[in-house]
């Protein structure tokens, strides 16, 4: 694939994802796909094939009423597609010992991408706050 077409397929992919649109998002997705969170250098969550993604996306819908992605910047360094973004969001729903239900809730952060087969086969992302339930979002 080429950069252009790369970047395409993220920004589709964020699309979908700021519309709650679970099936869109998978759908961008290769089967055997791997997603980390990754919060101060250790791995907290880690998903392994679309199905186990598609599962967590649709729990993590009800956390917000609102979600948005917004790409600030990107860079590739050999097979990675590296994905500087801004996350803000209202919760849905409160959260044992941190926010409540309506707070606004603004981070940033980065993604790393890789891509098999015309898809994406990897997504690592870190976020600039840690809280529990923030592996939750994606």
């Amino acid at each position: 694939m080429e950069n252009k077409e790369k970047i395409k397929m993220v920004e589709d992919y964020i699309l979908a994802y700021n519309k709650f649109d679970v099936p869109g998002m998978v759908s961008y997705l290769h089967e055997d796909m791997l997603f980390q969170n990754i919060s101060q250098g250790k791995v907290t969550l880690e998903l392994k094939g679309r199905n186990s993604f598609t599962r967590q996306a649709y729990q993590a819908v009800n956390l917000f009423k609102k979600r948005e992605i917004i790409i600030t910047d990107v860079s590739f360094e050999k097979e990675d597609m590296i994905v500087k973004i801004d996350y803000n969001g209202i919760l849905g729903v409160d959260v044992p010992d941190g926010p409540k239900k309506g707070d606004k809730i603004e981070l940033k952060g980065q993604s790393v991408f890789q891509f098999k087969e015309g898809k994406i086969s990897s997504i690592k992302e870190a976020l600039s706050k840690t809280w529990g339930f923030l592996k939750l979002m994606f």
